[in-house]
């Protein structure tokens, strides 16, 4: 198996999530991983070389969501978990998906910096995997998410949905 292949398999699954979470349509975040590992492959076949590409692939990720989102001049809904079909005895599951609706809802109203802030944030990257991918100061990344989360908070309070 070529080295590409490899990077493909192993990263494609975790680059749709980050699209997915961005732009909130299957088909949509599949056109955009696919146009990321497009420009992986062209920049690999003219000799140059990546250091990080975790980071390079979360990072370009990231910004070709952002130019999806400005193409559409607005931003859409972050759709839930899908194929989660439940009964509507279940309240535990239903409770789930409430949240998670108000959540989507509370993120999708963020600008497209702080999306990627709270999206990379939930991937469970560091500090500094945040600011390589996103451009941000490290020493600014904790501040920016801190209030980008507080913003967060008092969406869900207007929405009276306290999480915290």
């Amino acid at each position: 198996m070529s080295t590409f292949q490899e990077i493909y398999i192993e990263n494609y699954t975790r680059m749709f999530g980050i699209a997915l979470k961005m732009v909130g349509d299957d088909d949509t975040a599949s056109d955009i991983v696919q146009e990321v590992f497009i420009y992986l492959f062209d920049k690999l076949n003219n000799g140059n070389v990546i250091l990080h590409l975790n980071t390079w692939l979360y990072r370009a990720t990231i910004n070709k969501s952002i130019d999806c989102l400005r193409k559409q001049k607005r931003f859409r809904t972050i759709e839930s978990l899908k194929g989660n079909k439940i009964s509507t005895t279940d309240e535990d599951a239903i409770d789930k998906i409430e949240t998670s609706d108000a959540i989507n809802s509370a993120i999708s109203k963020l600008k497209p910096k702080e999306k990627s802030l709270v999206v990379l944030y939930s991937e469970g990257l560091s500090y500094k995997d945040i600011a390589i991918a996103t451009g941000i100061k490290f020493s600014s990344v904790g501040k920016m998410l801190s209030r980008t989360l507080g913003k967060l908070k008092n969406e869900l309070k207007k929405e009276n949905y306290d999480l915290f």
